[in-house]
C-alpha cells in the first residue's frame, strides 16, 4: 500500500511538471543556500586560519600591563617590560624546548625614516635574529638580521615593504636595488641589508623599518633604560611548538614572570599576554555570526516554501475533490487518503530539497575551484536540509491532507 501511495505522489508531480517545479523553487533556494553557506563557511575559515598560521600565530607575545587597571600596584614603571623579564622568559624557553622554539625582543620607538630629500613615519623595532622564527618575514630581497649584527651593534635595517616602496617606489626593481642603499635612522645612517615582502594583516611588517637590539639602544635612540633594570622592552614574543599547548605554556610564562617579577599573591598580573587564539576566536566568531545569519535567511526560505507547498496542497484537494470521493466509494479509509496527500507534499519537499543540494554542491565546488582552496562539502548541513525539508513536507502537507481526508464520500462526488 505504501510503495503504490509513493508511485501516485510521484505520479502527480510528473502530471503537473511546471507547477510543481513553482511550488518547488522556496525549497529549492532554502536548501541550496543553507549547504552551500555552511560549506563554503567552513571552507573560509580553514582558509583563513591556515593564513593567520602561516603570517605567525604559533607565538604568545607579552605585552606591559595596563597601569590604570582595577588592583594594579601603585609602583613606578608598573607593567612596563624590561630586558629583565627578557632574560627570565629566555631561561624559561631554553628550559621548556617541549613548549617553547625561540624568544625575539620587540623595542619599537615611533621615529622618521629619510633616503635623500624623501622622508616617511615608521616603526622602528629593534629586534634579533630569532624575529623571523617566531614571526613570519616573507623577504623580497637581501636578508634578515643575523646574530653578528646584534653582537657588533651594526648600522644595518631592513625595511617593510610601505616604507621601501615609498622610499624608493613601487617598481621590484627599485626595491631589489634598495639592499645596500643607506638611509637615516633618528637622523643616523644605517644600511639596509633587506626588504620585506608585502604582507597585509594583523602581524604586519610593512610599516616597520628592524634593527638589532644594541644598534637602537646605542646608536640610534636614547633614553630606553628604565631605573635599575635595563632596556625597556615594548613586546616580548616567544614562539610555541604548536597550538595545543598553548595554556600549558601560557601557565608557565605566567608562573616565570610573576616570580621574576616579585608580583604578590592574589595581586592581578602587571603584564599581558596575547595568545593566537584571542585572535582566531574573533574570527570564528566573526565568521559564525556570517554564517549563522545566512543560514537563519535559507531557514526562513525553507519555511516559506512549505507555506507555498500547503497552499498549492489547498488547490490540489480542491481539484481532486470528485477523486477522494471515488477511492472513499471504493474502500478507502481516511487514513488511505491522508497518507496520500502527505506523501505527495513530502515528495514535494525533498525533491526540491536534492534539486537544491545538487546545486549547492556544484556552486561550492567551483568556487573552490576558481579561488583555488579546500571547499568540501559539510554533509552535516546535506543532513540538516534533507531533515529540515521532511519536517516541512509533513508540517505543511498535514492540514490540506487531513481536510482531504475528512471530506464525506457523497459530498465529494456532488462536487463539480
Amino acid at each position: 500500500m505504501l510503495n503504490e501511495q509513493i508511485s501516485m505522489a510521484l505520479d502527480s508531480l510528473r502530471a503537473n511538471k511546471f507547477r510543481s517545479l513553482l511550488t518547488m523553487l522556496g525549497i529549492i533556494i532554502g536548501a541550496g543556500t543553507l549547504v552551500a553557506v555552511l560549506s563554503l563557511g567552513n571552507a573560509l575559515q580553514s582558509s583563513v586560519f591556515e593564513q593567520f598560521i602561516d603570517l605567525g600565530t604559533r607565538r604568545i607575545a607579552v605585552a606591559p600591563g595596563d597601569p590604570n587597571a582595577k588592583g594594579a600596584r601603585n609602583v613606578p614603571g608598573y607593567g612596563l617590560l624590561s630586558i629583565q623579564d627578557y632574560r627570565a622568559l629566555e631561561a624559561l624557553s631554553n628550559a621548556r624546548p617541549d613548549l617553547f622554539r625561540t624568544i625575539a625582543p620587540e623595542v619599537a620607538v615611533n621615529t622618521e625614516v629619510r633616503a635623500g630629500t624623501t622622508a616617511v613615519r615608521a616603526l622602528l623595532v629593534g629586534t634579533n635574529a630569532a624575529y623571523a622564527e617566531v614571526q613570519t618575514v616573507p623577504l623580497l630581497a637581501g636578508r634578515f638580521l643575523t646574530e653578528g649584527d646584534e653582537t657588533s651593534g651594526a648600522r644595518v635595517g631592513v625595511v617593510g615593504y610601505q616604507i621601501a616602496r615609498d622610499l624608493f617606489g613601487a617598481d621590484e626593481a627599485a626595491l631589489q636595488a634598495a639592499v645596500g642603499r643607506t638611509i637615516e635612522v633618528s637622523g643616523q645612517p644605517i644600511t639596509i641589508v633587506g626588504v620585506i615582502g608585502e604582507n597585509g594583516g594583523p602581524f604586519t611588517t610593512d610599516g616597520r623599518v628592524f634593527a638589532p637590539v644594541n644598534t637602537l639602544r646605542l646608536r640610534l635612540v636614547g633614553g630606553l633604560d628604565l631605573p635599575g633594570r635595563g632596556l625597556q622592552m615594548s613586546t616580548i614574543l616567544i614562539g610555541i611548538t604548536n597550538e595545543q599547548i598553548i595554556d600549558e605554556a601560557e601557565a608557565a610564562i605566567i608562573s616565570t614572570l610573576r616570580s621574576a617579577r616579585a608580583v604578590p599573591e592574589g595581586a592581578i598580573n602587571d603584564f599581558e599576554l596575547n595568545t593566537p587564539t584571542q585572535a582566531l576566536s574573533v574570527l570564528s566568531g566573526i565568521n559564525g555570526a556570517i554564517t549563522g545569519f545566512i543560514a537563519l535567511v535559507a531557514g526562513i526560505s525553507l519555511v516559506v516554501g512549505g507555506i507555498g507547498i500547503m497552499n498549492i496542497m489547498l488547490v490540489a484537494v480542491t481539484e481532486r475533490t470528485r477523486e477522494i470521493g471515488v477511492r472513499k466509494a471504493l474502500g478507502a479509509s481516511d487514513g488511505d487518503v491522508l497518507g496520500q496527500f502527505v506523501l505527495e507534499a513530502l515528495a514535494l519537499s525533498l525533491v526540491g530539497s536534492l534539486i537544491g543540494i545538487v546545486g549547492a554542491i556544484a556552486i561550492v565546488l567551483a568556487i573552490g575551484f576558481a579561488a583555488g582552496i579546500a571547499a568540501p562539502i559539510s554533509w552535516t548541513a546535506v543532513g540538516i536540509a534533507l531533515l529540515f525539508a521532511t519536517f516541512i513536507g509533513i508540517g505543511f502537507g498535514f492540514y490540506p491532507a487531513r481536510r482531504a481526508a475528512l471530506l464525506q464520500p457523497i459530498e465529494a462526488l456532488r462536487y463539480e
